[in-house]
């Protein structure tokens, strides 16, 4: 059994999913559009975004990862992010 679809959910490539209200009321589409991005990217499982991170990290830097800063860790999870939406 499927559950009913909110009215405020957008399909996505990967299903549904719920935008805020304030997301949903701003008029400007570039704010909707982030805000629709931002839901995609929070619904990615973090294990797959720590293994892409790592691996993107291997194919671009000879440094090792768990001598990166948190800060660069943080900056190669939000480009894994990006590749996989």
């Amino acid at each position: 059994m499927t559950r009913p679809r909110p009215d405020h959910a957008r399909q996505l490539p990967g299903g549904f999913a719920e935008i805020s209200e304030e997301e949903q009321e701003d008029p400007n589409p570039v704010i909707q559009h982030l805000a629709v991005f931002k839901t995609r990217a929070r619904m990615v499982d973090d294990s797959r975004v720590e293994n892409r991170a790592r691996e993107m990290h291997a194919a671009n830097s000879f440094e090792d990862w768990d001598h990166l800063s948190s800060d660069d860790q943080e900056l190669w999870r939000h480009m894994a992010r990006l590749d996989l939406l």
